[in-house]
């Protein structure tokens, strides 16, 4: 679409009082809330320099797009090396995580130097759209810089009047030039064929949801350890946060009362802080034993720590229970979907952080349960404990896990053919 027809559909929107949100420029600061309130003022992000190696941009209308986004990073860096998702979002005041191969910025003004601008900087490999909102100015502009696009969680406007129809003429012409367009549904797919969307460029329909890789571990090292605990219950705490660590102890004292085998495996967020852990806790008279000095648990042992981050996967394996830690404190470390696709029921805190979406949808289906405190959390514990309740949830937590599973695996195929010939141009 050329940007006198994409400047004339804007002035169509806002004669009917759908006029564009604002959108700031990568140096402003955006305070959409009342003045004097620190809390609701937030800096953009500055413009940062692009990173080495391949640069995907995903432009995002909603920020819980970003998780379902952001799962699909290790996959592509374990077969690419340096991929770096580029995360623009309309919520100013949205932060995404502090992760390798995550950098958030603003989205560019709308207006063609601006994009122009962004994209001279940033020179993505690929771009990517997800929800129901994409902006035909960048559609044209990336095209002018022979850009892959796809675009994911795919649907055609619902708008009625002149601006629907404004928009669904305009889309003809755009969506020409849009490499991928994975539908979200089927209806959406009928209305991009009626649209002329060719099949070849029609592909997986489906929501993207978050995607987690189900962490492996050494089998035989797996059943040697079960036969060691001897159908010993366990629940395992992962990734906690010192923080959070009176209320997981806490609520353990109440349980060990009533349910004297009961073991709790502790992995800290940070392994390192493992043997200063173990001390604390041989001094506060917790029978414990640690992964460094004893390799598996001893028979009467209360807590288990474990040092090895690496090792999550096993312990997931072995523990009908998983505790995500951060929850209690400043937000998840860990991914919930990697203990739920083991069969082990979650239990979390009020703080999901980039994993909130994730909770939500394993709370909704009945695979996981949130907790406030120490006592809530032995409450749940105590609750699930019943092989037949552990049971019940498990089954709920692999439906959600596998929901969704084609779309992501199908995109990560893509997007690595992509940006291997992305690289082989780089070469060239």
């Amino acid at each position: 679409m050329s940007p006198i027809g994409s400047t004339l559909l804007r002035g169509l929107q806002a004669l009917q009082g759908k006029k564009d949100s604002n959108r700031s420029s990568p140096t402003e600061t955006v305070n959409r809330h009342q003045p004097g309130d620190p809390k609701k003022t937030q800096a953009i992000v500055p413009l940062q320099p692009r990173p080495n190696g391949l640069v995907i941009w995903a432009s995002l209308n909603e920020p819980e797009d970003n998780e379902a986004l952001i799962s699909l990073l290790s996959p592509l860096r374990a077969e690419m090396g340096e991929v770096t998702f580029l995360v623009t979002v309309q919520d100013a005041h949205f932060l995404g995580p502090d992760a390798p191969g995550f950098v958030q910025q603003n989205p560019p003004k709308l207006d063609a130097s601006s994009i122009s601008a962004f994209l001279d900087h940033w020179k993505p490999d690929i771009a990517i759209w997800a929800g129901s909102d994409i902006e035909p100015l960048f559609v044209s502009t990336l095209d002018e810089k022979s850009t892959p696009m796809l675009w994911v969680n795919a649907v055609p406007p619902q708008e009625r009047g002149l601006t629907h129809r404004f928009k669904l003429g305009s889309m003809r012409d755009f969506l020409a030039k849009i490499d991928t367009v994975l539908p979200m549904n089927g209806a959406a797919k009928q209305e991009f064929i009626r649209l002329g969307v060719t099949a070849d460029k029609l592909r997986m329909t489906g929501q993207l949801l978050p995607f987690s890789q189900v962490p492996g571990c050494d089998a035989e090292e797996r059943d040697l350890i079960a036969q060691k605990m001897d159908a010993r219950p366990v629940w395992l705490a992962v990734g906690v946060d010192k923080a959070e660590l009176d209320a997981i102890l806490a609520a353990h004292r109440t349980l060990i009362r009533k349910s004297h085998r009961l073991l709790l495996v502790l992995i800290p967020n940070e392994p390192s802080l493992a043997s200063d852990l173990a001390v604390t806790l041989e001094q506060e008279n917790w029978i414990i034993s640690t992964r460094d000095r004893d390799t598996y648990p001893h028979r009467d042992d209360q807590i288990f720590v474990v040092d090895r981050g690496d090792e999550c996967g096993l312990w997931m394996h072995l523990a009908s229970i998983s505790f995500i830690g951060g929850t209690l404190a400043d937000g998840a470390h860990q991914n919930p979907l990697e203990s739920a696709g083991l069969g082990s029921v979650v239990l979390y805190g009020p703080n999901g952080g980039r994993h909130a979406a994730s909770f939500e949808r394993l709370r909704n289906a009945g695979a996981a349960r949130k907790v406030n405190d120490a006592a809530t959390l032995a409450i749940e514990i105590e609750h699930l404990l019943a092989p037949d309740k552990a049971a019940e949830m498990a089954i709920a937590a692999w439906d959600v896990t596998t929901k969704g599973a084609d779309v992501s695996e199908y995109l990560v195929s893509h997007l690595l053919e992509l940006l291997d010939e992305a690289e082989g141009r780089k070469v060239v």
